[in-house]
């Protein structure tokens, strides 16, 4: 099987590239970094250090590289391939769809069978975006020799720090991971057979795990992020130790819990258990996973279909108020203003502006409530206590 990754960087290198490698795959990476390029070139495999209580490094092997600017190489790269993936983040999206349109036209050409390409994004309806974005390169029938198939990408890799005064040269492709690495696929979005691929596993229907992924696990890790830094925290597993982050990021994941169990008519009962595994992930103190990394882009992770923002107006639209979401918003807030030099008075017109949300909305009014509270100076329990008489005034108006 030959295998296809746009993007060697953390999600590729430290998760889909070995989920491919240990399936047997040859994996070649379509990458742009000149550095990246000529290591892969030198030494045709990488070190994948898993970290946690027992700690294990693996050698990553048969991995090859296209340079994604020399388009002769990537669409030859893409004709060969048994299946695809892009782990580019979503903002690089658009600057690999020329390559891709090319390759596809090539196999439509030569007869070749359809392509499925995994889209491993934090990107809400990426098959969707990708599509339009093909949709001006390719005709309708080409079109329909790519399948995009959304995944929920829920392994956490961390920017690697490299040991320095070592004496040994450091390998830029070197990565850390954590030990999970389930990989949920849309089962309907395949065209033709779905390869057997271990811990990849095809759900139906899936905007559920898309949801779960983004409004719980990114949602808490958000939160998690932006009070850690407002309370002087370098690292996650800081954030999450001190006990009021935990409460507070915990209710923000059971609010959405809840929610998508009725949207979507689930058993809350595996959403349940799988928030309390994050909470252990986020203790994990060997991924030296960095408030900062996490809550990196706030525009983006306040927009109305993100993390923050999203998760908030679906609780909202599920009948319940979303009190403790509206609180991490509140946290990042706080953040974007002070660390962008904002005018504090400007809070509002800040707000409405990244989210897309009214001034009067429920969900822009309650995070303002809380964003005074930060904007004060209280502590943490103070905020906390404030949430539950909120929370508890709310349910006395949904009532």
């Amino acid at each position: 099987m030959n295998a296809v990754i746009f993007g060697a960087g953390n999600i590729g290198r430290g998760f889909i590239g070995p989920l491919f490698s240990e399936a047997g795959a040859k994996v070649t990476f379509i990458d742009v970094s000149p550095v990246i390029i000529a290591q892969i070139q030198k030494d045709g495999e990488y070190p994948l250090q898993i970290v946690g209580d027992a700690p294990v490094l693996k050698q990553i092997k048969n991995i090859h590289v296209a340079d994604g600017s020399d388009k002769e190489a990537a669409v030859k790269a893409i004709f060969e391939a048994d299946i695809a993936a892009t782990c580019v983040g979503a903002k690089a999206i658009q600057y690999i769809i020329p390559n891709l349109a090319a390759g596809i036209r090539a196999r439509c050409d030569a007869g070749k069978k359809p392509l499925n390409l995994l889209i491993c994004e934090n990107l809400m309806d990426a098959d969707a975006y990708i599509r339009e974005l093909l949709a001006k390169e390719l005709t309708e029938d080409q079109l329909g020799q790519i399948g995009l198939v959304e995944t929920s990408v829920g392994r956490m890799v961390p920017a690697l720090k490299q040991e320095a005064g070592s004496g040994e040269e450091v390998n830029p492709l070197r990565i850390a991971v954590e030990e999970y690495c389930v990989l949920p696929v849309d089962q309907a979005a395949f065209i033709g057979e779905i390869p057997k691929i271990s811990n990849m596993v095809p759900f139906t229907p899936f905007h559920y795990y898309i949801e779960r992924k983004l409004f719980i696990h990114n949602m808490g890790h958000a939160v998690c992020a932006y009070l850690g830094q407002i309370l002087g925290h370098t690292y996650i597993w800081e954030s999450i130790a001190d006990p009021f982050v935990r409460l507070l990021a915990q209710n923000a994941m059971l609010e959405s819990a809840g929610a998508l169990g009725k949207k979507y008519g689930v058993d809350c009962t595996p959403i349940l258990q799988h928030i309390s595994d994050l909470l252990r992930r986020f203790t994990n103190r060997a991924l030296g996973d960095t408030c900062a990394r996490v809550g990196a882009d706030i525009p983006r992770k306040l927009a109305r279909l993100d993390r923050l923002t999203g998760a908030a107006c679906t609780v909202l639209e599920q009948g319940a108020f979303p009190v403790y979401i509206c609180t991490g918003s509140a946290a990042a807030l706080y953040c974007y203003i002070r660390d962008n030099g904002q005018n504090p008075a400007d809070a509002e017109g800040i707000l409405t502006s990244l989210t897309g949300l009214a001034a009067d909305h429920p969900v822009t009014v309650c995070t303002l409530e809380m964003y005074a509270h930060f904007a004060a100076g209280e502590d943490l329990c103070a905020i906390f206590t404030a949430a539950e008489g909120k929370l508890h005034e709310k349910l006395g108006m949904i009532v």
